[in-house]
């Protein structure tokens, strides 16, 4: 009798450490169930970049609960990373500068463009307006005859010209550029490996009153703080820029013609892969036009105040325009992040 109660408590035990090994384990696949891909976005390095990624990766980290990461890139890298989906979101694809590539991968379904991330991102030729002002200067080709007012402390015979840091497309269309509107006689190009360099050369003179000639763009904190005369080309057209784009892959070829960048709203895309492993945040993405105005604010106040800290310039934004992102997202989405912003 004591043999066959021993027995069945044996069993019993048995029975429920079995149990027991079932639950942890469903516990176990139930965790591994609910974790999440962390979603990587491609940072080439520019201020609203910074700022937008920001915002994406906060709510996407509160609102949807995937872990985030940012994947520092030069754009040639970008372009090959987004195709391969080593990376899985670029929240500024700038894509007119690399148009023949992205065509062919947008052709292929490497990745999808999912709208503007903010309406017309303009790029340009500038020089500071008290500059523009005093000696009347108007159109790129005034430049010729005011070269040395930004002589090369390196070449006296020629003056500088601030270009995009290297590795960015933009450095090999301007060079491109220059080289067409006969400049490249008149102007040595400057350019440093990041777009700190650009912004310490044009904000370094504005500061000091000084003339400087280069290249930029909008948003940026840079557009807004100081005056500016935005040089006049020659409008852009698609037959000119085949032309441009002939230049910026053959160093040695001249183009026929060139002009002014096409101002077109600025894209984000996602590596196809996202439609299947992530769909509500291709939803999300879809819906987050973050403007470009808000961009302009939140740059101007993020200089001022915490320079660099990119995760205050997203909760900056998202205090401040709440009625603008919570159009991106279902309601229950819209409270954790609000729940997220509530939280010191």
């Amino acid at each position: 009798m004591l043999v066959t109660k021993f027995s069945r408590l044996k069993r019993a035990l048995l029975i429920v450490g079995a149990l027991l090994t079932l639950s942890v384990f469903g516990v176990a696949c139930s965790s591994e169930e609910e974790i999440k891909p962390t979603i990587r976005f491609s940072d080439t390095q520019f201020e609203s970049l910074w700022i937008n990624n920001a915002i994406a990766q906060y709510v996407i980290k509160h609102g949807y609960g995937y872990p985030v990461e940012s994947v520092s890139l030069s754009t040639p890298l970008m372009q090959l990373a987004l195709a391969e989906g080593d990376v899985e979101v670029n929240m500024e694809m700038w894509h007119q500068n690399f148009i023949v590539n992205y065509n062919e991968e947008i052709a292929k379904g490497s990745y999808v463009n999912l709208g503007p991330t903010y309406e017309g991102g303009p790029q340009f030729f500038t020089i500071p307006k008290a500059t523009a002002d005093e000696y009347n200067i108007v159109t790129v080709q005034d430049m010729k005859e005011h070269w040395a007012l930004v002589t090369d402390p390196e070449d006296s015979t020629k003056g500088e010209f601030q270009n995009c840091p290297i590795g960015w497309q933009c450095a090999e269309i301007n060079r491109a550029k220059l080289k067409a509107y006969g400049l490249l006689e008149f102007f040595n190009i400057k350019q440093g490996g990041t777009g700190a360099a650009l912004d310490a050369a044009l904000a370094g003179a504005q500061k000091k009153n000084k003339p400087v000639f280069g290249y930029y763009w909008a948003p940026t904190s840079i557009m807004g703080a100081y005056e500016w005369t935005v040089l006049e080309e020659p409008p852009y057209t698609e037959a000119c820029w085949a032309e441009v784009a002939k230049g910026q892959n053959d160093i040695e070829y001249t183009a026929k013609e060139a002009c002014a960048y096409e101002t077109l709203p600025v894209d984000k895309a996602v590596h196809s892969s996202m439609l299947e492993i992530a769909p509500e945040l291709v939803d999300l993405l879809k819906k987050m036009n973050i403007g470009l105005q808000p961009i302009n604010v939140t740059a101007a106040y993020t200089s001022q105040n915490f320079e660099g800290e990119w995760d205050k310039a997203a909760i900056y934004y998202l205090e401040n325009y709440e009625a603008r992102w919570t159009t991106w997202m279902p309601e229950e989405n819209v409270k954790l992040v609000k729940a997220a912003l509530a939280t010191p």
